[in-house]
């Protein structure tokens, strides 16, 4: 059976639920994320998304129709709420009144963290940022925008306002940084930015996250230096374990930039370990999209000063990628072939 049948039929009694609960044990641990995922009208399509790529058409939540009466009515962690079974939608539609609209959406997740378990990831898959995404157990925003100069005061009330963030995809030209270097916008998990300039937003020197793309026109080398040598400190950058730098315009120099960062080498007869990670976003829209991050294989690395940790360094042209190993010195070079 479809989880959505399922899930409906867990509102009979306590006791179906428990039954259902206890026969889907197996199927539920392949569960990798439930998603809301938004449309211009900001009502969300829900999905679950499973762990070998593959995802579940799951429940919709949307405005009352007018003179829509041909709902039922649900107990809702406490809540009534109306659901449809309309021909517009495959599955079922949970019906919300634009001022209840919040309140609606809380009690169906609460429902759904009920069903699925209390440790399942949600995501809000945000269509622009002038709605804010509600705060919700387990849930955090993603988002996919181009910014809008004259609406940057927009942007900081979305990003302030919302939940941390999984992951960040923007296109910019303007200089649209979030005035607060704490701002959530540097406190996502994965960051992929299209920009002119390296320094708008400056995520080279507030990324707080685990992984980032950044593509510019525009760059200082002193500033890719600087990123890597406050990584080097531990001054910063301590969950990072992802970085690559594309640019389109000018070339790296490598040899100022290996120099500068007090890069160690492997022997060059020997094969470098490769470094290589699932991503934490992936771009369904892109053909060329991979689940992992791009390999990279150096004999090229640095040592953090305060934990002995390593991360490999990669310069090429106008790529630079670095990627932090969660091992020290002495357990890194034992992998070296």
């Amino acid at each position: 059976m479809a989880y959505t049948d399922l899930f409906l039929l867990s509102f009979l009694s306590r006791n179906v639920k428990k039954l259902i609960k206890s026969s889907q044990v197996n199927r539920s641990k392949m569960i990798n994320y439930i998603e809301y995922d938004c449309d211009l009208q900001q009502e969300p399509f829900v999905y679950i998304f499973y762990k070998k790529d593959w995802k579940e058409e799951f429940m919709v939540i949307a405005k009352h129709e007018e003179n829509g009466n041909d709902c039922y009515q649900l107990n809702a962690s406490g809540k009534t709420i109306d659901i449809q079974f309309s021909a517009t939608y495959r599955n079922p539609v949970v019906r919300f009144h634009m001022d209840k609209r919040e309140a609606v959406i809380s009690s169906i997740h609460n429902c759904f963290l009920d069903f699925f378990g209390n440790s399942v990831e949600c995501l809000w898959n945000a269509c622009g940022y002038k709605t804010r995404i509600p705060h919700l157990q387990n849930l955090k925003g993603c988002i996919k925008f181009r910014p809008d100069v004259a609406n940057i005061e927009t942007i900081e009330n979305f990003f302030s306002s919302s939940p941390a963030f999984k992951w960040i995809d923007v296109w910019t030209h303007g200089s649209t940084e979030p005035a607060n270097p704490e701002s959530k916008f540097y406190q996502a998990e994965s960051i992929q930015i299209l920009q002119s300039k390296a320094n708008s937003p400056d995520v080279l020197s507030h990324f707080q996250g685990k992984q980032a793309v950044l593509s510019f026109g525009e760059f200082e080398v002193l500033d890719v230096i600087s990123f890597m040598n406050r990584w080097k400190s531990g001054e910063a950058f301590l969950k990072l374990e992802y970085f690559k730098f594309h640019s389109y315009g000018g070339e790296f120099s490598q040899n100022d930039i290996l120099n500068a960062i007090g890069v160690k080498h492997i022997d060059a007869t020997k094969n470098p370990p490769t470094h290589c990670l699932p991503k934490v976003y992936i771009d369904y829209f892109s053909f060329c999209s991979e689940p992992n991050t791009d390999p990279i294989s150096s004999h090229a690395y640095i040592v953090r000063e305060t934990d002995n940790c390593v991360a490999s360094v990669s310069i090429q042209e106008k790529l630079i990628y670095f990627g932090v190993w969660n091992k020290t010195e002495d357990e890194f070079l034992k992998m070296v072939g």
